[in-house]
């Protein structure tokens, strides 16, 4: 078997201030060529990586965003819906006190008598509470006036007509049924204010 013979390239040797120039070039040109490999192939697919995430991520806090939006608007309108019916809601909480209506029915009658008579649940929220007023009146129009001030009693109290009125010398017995309204839990709704 011939040997083969591999020729053998001479590179020149060229120096400028004791540094090889061809050899100098030769690596640099070779250090540029690893650069690009390790762009095309490491830091190329992670920028294409990063891209993709970036467009999910900016998917998601746009979407984000807009449900924040949402989500600011109905807690704004909930808050001025509270704020404007602070007064109702408060009315709601209060257990009913006989002596309080007593005090604020005094400026049109004189409660005789406040009879509770039975409790029920309604619309599975709240609790209805019938109550039975006697009273002496001076004259209808008290009644009226009592019905009038009724809308910003601290209670929510509703009136059944008809109205019993007899005459009773100078005064008027007045046979009244009221029902009371609240909410049919206030000890958990006081924890669940509490816990918030």
């Amino acid at each position: 078997m011939k040997k083969i013979k591999i020729p053998q390239i001479k590179i020149p040797k060229i120096k400028i201030y004791g540094i090889d120039v061809i050899k100098n070039f030769l690596f640099l040109t070779l250090f540029i060529f690893l650069t690009l490999l390790m762009i095309a192939f490491i830091i190329a697919p992670s920028i294409k990586y990063f891209k993709k995430n970036q467009k999910t991520y900016y998917e998601t806090k746009n979407e984000f965003l807009q449900t924040k939006a949402i989500y600011d608007r109905t807690l704004k309108s909930l808050n001025q819906l509270k704020r404007k019916d602070a007064k109702i809601i408060a009315a709601f909480r209060r257990e009913f006190d006989k002596k309080n209506f007593i005090n604020f029915a005094s400026k049109f009658m004189k409660v005789t008598n406040i009879e509770k008579n039975e409790t029920k649940i309604y619309k599975n929220d709240f609790l209805t509470t019938i109550y039975f007023v006697n009273a002496l009146i001076k004259s209808p129009k008290n009644f009226y006036d009592f019905i009038d001030a009724l809308k910003n009693y601290k209670y929510i109290l509703k009136v059944y007509f008809p109205i019993n009125f007899e005459k009773n010398g100078n005064l008027i017995d007045l046979k009244l049924k009221i029902e009371h309204y609240r909410l049919k839990n206030l000890k958990a709704l006081k924890a669940e204010v509490k816990a918030h």
